[in-house]
């Protein structure tokens, strides 16, 4: 055929991308749990006829590489026309590419006539996958116990579902109602992803739509290696901890050679006997994630921005784990982990390149896992995750502070679900949410702060919950000079005088309210709460990035005003004089930062 000019490609690699976009949104609206519906845990991937990305998943890019990573472990499984017209594929095995058991993908082929012609493919996070324990469990101490397994196989074939796979599945989870919600969601939003591939092709013609292919790859290959490129090339160590049962350290080694970049992870601690691990595929994903939104947020991103890209993890340790492993934890523990070291030596990378201005510091990598479930007043299964995951601080950069309440770092689309949504799906009661004073790391460019919330339970007389969390002895490291984010803490009080508080019409803060205090472990087994009790859960806050006393007095006083920190962090960390009236005493500053610079020569 002739030679395509580059306003087709253009406009067919933004119809895919669209595409994508909206069948994402198809399973948002058509799913049942807040997870998908409100928080928009969701990856969608188009790949061609040959299996590589074209678009990879915008809604939250880990899920490109661990959709891709599915993709040809079905491939491998299923053989050559194993797979026809009409097929749907399940998995969740981290060891085929999901990020973790609990994301369900769902995985089509597209066919115009009898051509295959694209790959369709979705995941999302789903409440329950009958482990020991609801949702993650996270005293698991090998894989068996950490829930059902789906290695590939046919949901849907020949275009009709296969109720005995879709009711094995309903029939073992806790909470079947809302999970066959979300199930049939995503085949509806593959079934839309096919249907709007097939008819792209119809429009420009299969001829047209295969040639574009390697065109779109081609491009975002050259733009990425040229964007490397303005990296020097060198060597560039950082370590990073799991703080959990124990410390896990985890080091990486970038080298940057010839346009390419190679993270090297040996030197990893051996693999937990808790879920903290994570699977190759999960941890690559996750480096994949990082280099994209760090370095290649401007280029279309496919499989050919991640073909300069490798990645080197020894199998056996926290980041690289073999069965029997558990590692349901490995999306949000140590993939999280391989995130802040991509972010640690990229930063390092570039800060004597014309790319200076990505350097970042650590984002807050804390998960707080917290799942209260039991019977709601219906008497009805339900289970609510409380843990505040999505609100921690983003790492201040090398021109601008780190964002605020942010998702962990890449998660591009997700968002915050509404507390009033939360409140009436379950049997809590949210008396806060919010961000927490002085807990992003204070620097020339301030970390991001984290959230913190406090929930009762409310409506029912008892519950169970477990508890498990992240960022209590290892918080976000700073950069530059600039320091550590804030602690991540749960807490729970014990029947305290919540309703006393709301009698005389005043909203109770946790310190107010009494009770026994008790500051839980970072891993407990799972316990009764009653109705009244209340948890109180912090997420991490970002790094900062540059010596504090470098931060101009006017943003201290502003962030002051604005409540983000304390006069009492202006004045110690930031260096900052204030009047009596609060405004700046600028010889005051003046004197304690020159005093401060004469100490520290």
């Amino acid at each position: 055929m002739k030679q395509l000019d580059p306003v087709t490609v253009e406009v067919i690699q933004n119809r895919l991308i669209q595409i994508t976009k909206e069948a994402g949104i198809t399973l948002q609206r058509t799913a049942g749990s807040p997870t998908v519906a409100l928080t928009k845990d969701v990856g969608f991937n188009i790949a061609d006829h040959k299996g590589r990305n074209i678009v990879y998943s915008i809604w939250m890019p880990r899920h490109g590489t661990t959709l891709g990573w599915m993709l040809r472990s079905t491939l491998a499984r299923f053989g050559e026309g194993g797979i026809g017209k009409g097929d749907m594929i399940l998995c969740n095995n981290p060891y085929d590419g999901a990020l973790h058991l609990l994301d369900l993908a769902l995985l089509a082929p597209v066919y115009c006539g009898d051509e295959l012609v694209a790959w369709a493919g979705c995941a999302t996070h789903h409440l329950d996958i009958r482990a020991m324990h609801p949702g993650l469990c996270c005293d698991a101490t090998e894989w068996f116990q950490e829930g059902i397994v789906f290695r590939p196989i046919k949901l849907v074939e020949g275009g009709r579902l296969r109720q005995d796979i879709f009711d094995f599945f309903i029939d073992n989870v806790r909470v079947p109602q809302v999970q066959a919600l979300d199930l049939k969601g995503q085949i509806a939003s593959v079934n839309v992803a096919v249907d709007r591939i097939q008819q792209t092709a119809h429009r420009y013609g299969v001829e047209t739509l295969k040639a574009c292919y390697d065109t779109i790859i081609d491009f975002s290959r050259a733009k990425a290696i040229e964007r490397i490129k303005r990296i020097p090339d060198g060597d560039y160590d950082a370590t990073d901890y799991i703080d959990f049962d124990k410390t896990y350290a985890i080091h990486c080694r970038l080298t940057v050679k010839d346009g390419t970049l190679n993270f090297d992870f040996s030197g990893t601690d051996p693999q937990a006997d808790s879920y903290v691990n994570s699977t190759l595929a999960t941890s690559v994903g996750n480096v994949h994630n990082i280099v994209i939104c760090m370095l290649f947020s401007d280029i279309p991103i496919n499989e050919g921005c991640i073909d300069p890209i490798k990645v080197t993890i020894p199998e056996g340790t926290v980041l690289n784990c073999k069965p029997p492993a558990p590692c349901v934890g490995a999306s949000t523990v140590g993939g999280w982990k391989a995130q802040v070291l991509a972010w640690k030596t990229l930063s390092l990378a570039v800060r004597n390149s014309p790319e200076w201005w990505r350097a970042t510091a650590s984002w807050g990598s804390s998960n707080i896992l917290s799942n209260i479930y039991g019977r709601n007043r219906d008497g009805k299964p339900f289970m609510h995750q409380v843990g505040n995951s999505t609100m921690q601080g983003g790492g201040a950069r090398a021109t601008k502070d780190g964002f605020d309440v942010a998702n962990i770092a890449g998660s591009t689309f997700t968002s915050l679900a509404n507390v009033e949504d939360l409140e009436q799906r379950f049997p809590v009661l949210y008396l806060q949410r919010g961000m927490v004073v002085d807990s992003g790391g204070a620097g020339k460019y301030r970390g991001g702060l984290g959230g913190d919330i406090t929930v009762m339970l409310y409506g029912i007389p008892r519950a169970q919950t477990s508890v498990a969390y992240l960022g209590r002895k290892k918080p976000a490291s700073g950069e530059g000079g600039g320091e550590s984010g804030g602690a991540s803490v749960v807490r729970v009080k014990r029947q305290p005088d919540v309703r006393d508080f709301f009698r005389r019409g005043v909203v109770p803060n946790y310190d107010n309210l009494s009770g026994q205090d008790i500051e839980l472990a970072e891993r407990i087994p799972p316990f009764e709460v009653v109705e009244g009790d209340v948890f109180y859960m912090r997420s991490v806050g970002g790094g900062g990035y540059g010596l504090p006393v470098e931060r101009s007095p006017e943003d201290v006083l502003r962030d002051m005003k604005q409540g983000l920190i304390s006069p009492e962090a202006a004045s110690r960390k930031y260096l900052v004089a204030l009047t009596d009236t609060g405004e700046i005493d600028r010889e005051g500053t003046k004197s304690l930062r020159e005093a401060s610079v004469n100490k520290n020569k």
